[in-house]
């Protein structure tokens, strides 16, 4: 978006100068009944630079660990046969549409979780980076899942380019507000989903919009040869210390964009128009649904007993997904309302309540907005 604020400042020195140049006007006074003048110039207020006082240093305790399926070594046969489980929304997906073209920067490998006195720091680590660029040119993300039920409040969304330095300028937190996120059945496709997903936005310094925190979220770029990306963000939003949750992390392409309002693509897409990566699917190759790759979700702070929608076993550093089908309820509360969201992260809402967009979030769509 271009800035037109040096183009109003020489404009306004300008009009200054050729007003000095002419002759002054004879003083007059003003009749005492006269009413202020309402077209007065006004200023627009300079937002405040963001001062950042608690910057994450790197996580200092192991939390949690597991695998994910890839295809580091088997995906010139453009084939994937494990992982990828459209009914239960998993995907393993890091290929292009029809061509199946290897994008390793999406092929999630392993992630982790580590804490220190103020941070969650969750990894994300990768096949490799992009062959063009030498980095990670994806949308990267965690789910936050409080209460285990298969639907998570927080989404913590990422956007190229990336830093190896924590910066939280590309870095947006979403909440899902009426509990709605997945549609009526969790583990299962609800293609006549008419709900908005993750529908408040929380934490966006493009906006300004932190709950009394400008150092909420961070994110920074780990180069190697297995590359990743870290994501930090407060512990303070688990109230009094409960760290209870389970946590999910995705990746995709950032050239197809993410619609957080329909993220759990199985409810509002059909396999058929989907595609599929495995050769033994009769809707193979990928098709509407590409580039893209998720994981189950580990539990933190607790011991899961397994059956916990969309959840992984996770142990011996290897997450096995349930198979166990989980209806979850009819998805939330009124539309738009933040109090099954507040109910679950309390903290959140008591420092400032999460905005609604008069649209959608578009923080993961394509290109500039229009003017």
């Amino acid at each position: 978006m271009k800035k037109i604020y040096p183009f109003v400042l020489a404009m306004m020195l300008l009009l200054q100068a050729c007003g000095g140049a002419a002759p002054a006007a004879e003083a007059t006074e003003a009749p005492a009944d006269a009413q202020p003048t309402t077209e007065a110039a006004t200023v627009a207020p300079t937002a405040e630079p963001i001062v950042h006082t608690v910057i994450p240093q790197g996580g200092t305790q192991d939390r949690a660990y597991a695998h994910d399926n890839e295809n580091s070594t088997n995906f010139d046969n453009k084939n994937v046969r494990f992982g990828d489980e459209f009914q239960k929304n998993r995907f393993e997906r890091p290929f292009t549409s029809n061509d199946m073209a290897y994008l390793p920067d999406l092929d999630i490998m392993d992630f982790g979780i580590t804490s220190d006195d103020q941070f969650f720091y969750i990894s994300i680590i990768f096949a490799g980076k992009d062959a063009t660029t030498g980095t990670l040119t994806g949308i990267y993300g965690v789910e936050i899942d409080r209460d285990a039920d298969g639907r998570a409040e927080l989404m913590l969304g990422t956007l190229p380019a990336y830093s190896t330095e924590f910066t939280a300028e590309n870095v947006v937190v979403l909440a899902d507000l009426n509990g709605d996120v997945g549609g009526p059945t969790i583990n299962r496709p609800d293609l006549a989903f008419t709900g908005d997903g993750f529908d408040g936005i929380i934490f966006d310094l493009s906006q300004n919009i932190h709950p009394d925190d400008p150092d909420l979220a961070w994110v920074r770029f780990v180069d190697g040869n297995r590359p990743s990306i870290e994501i930090a963000y407060r512990k303070w939003i688990f109230r009094g210390g409960d760290e209870k949750f389970m946590w999910s992390v995705f990746a995709q392409s950032a050239e197809q964009g993410l619609d957080v309002t329909k993220f759990y693509s199985h409810d509002t897409i059909s396999e058929i128009e989907a595609g599929s990566p495995d050769k033994g699917n009769p809707n193979y190759p990928i098709k509407a649904l590409a580039s893209m790759d998720n994981t189950c979700r580990v539990p933190l702070g607790f011991e899961a007993t397994g059956a916990e929608p969309l959840g992984c076993l996770v142990g011996a550093d290897v997450a096995v997904e349930d198979e166990i089908e989980e209806d979850a309820g009819g998805g939330g509360g009124e539309n738009g309302t933040p109090s099954e969201f507040c109910l679950r992260l309390p903290e959140v809402c008591n420092r400032q309540a999460p905005v609604i967009p008069v649209t959608p979030p578009i923080f993961f769509a394509i290109g500039d907005p229009v003017d």
